[in-house]
């Protein structure tokens, strides 16, 4: 009988929740362009059908919100694995921009994305809605931004994407 080294084995999520944003990312597009259609009589523009549901608004939330749970648990492997527990266990709670130069990214355009998300992300899931009333945010284009950004980072650590 061969004995597994439990210490060797480590259970992630983290692909589950790339898989998640990538599919309510795909999920949103099609609802975009389901509910589009051009103007007649070859005039440039769309007419957009109201969707009362939602559906492209909550698909976009949900890619912002498993995004930054890939991220996080992205890092946290990362970091555990190169850098050890006890530097992570330093590093928690930081920002990703920190963490991200602590495991050697220092690509400008991938750190102002994770800075842009998480300002995203703060007011999206913890809806301070009248707090910040200079900014309107659209939730498709965040949330392709967050896709963009967990793509770029994947890439920059050389990681197969599920």
């Amino acid at each position: 009988m061969t004995e597994t080294n439990q210490s060797d084995f480590i259970q992630s999520n983290v692909w589950v929740f790339y898989r998640i944003a990538k599919e309510s990312f795909e999920s949103m597009k099609n609802d975009i362009s389901s509910g589009r259609r051009p103007k007649p009589n070859g005039e440039p523009g769309w007419i957009i059908t109201y969707d009362p549901e939602q559906k492209s608004y909550k698909a976009a939330l949900v890619v912002i919100v498993f995004s930054g749970m890939f991220l996080e648990a992205l890092l946290h492997l990362l970091i555990v694995n190169r850098k050890g527990i006890g530097t992570f266990k330093s590093y928690d709670g930081k920002k990703y921009e920190e963490k991200l130069r602590l495991l050697g990214c220092t690509e400008e355009s991938i750190l102002s994305l994770c800075e842009n998300y998480r300002q995203v992300r703060r007011e999206i899931v913890h809806e301070k809605a009248h707090l910040n009333k200079t900014t309107i945010r659209f939730a498709q284009k965040e949330a392709e931004s967050a896709i963009t950004m967990i793509t770029r980072i994947a890439d920059f650590f050389k990681l197969k994407l599920g």
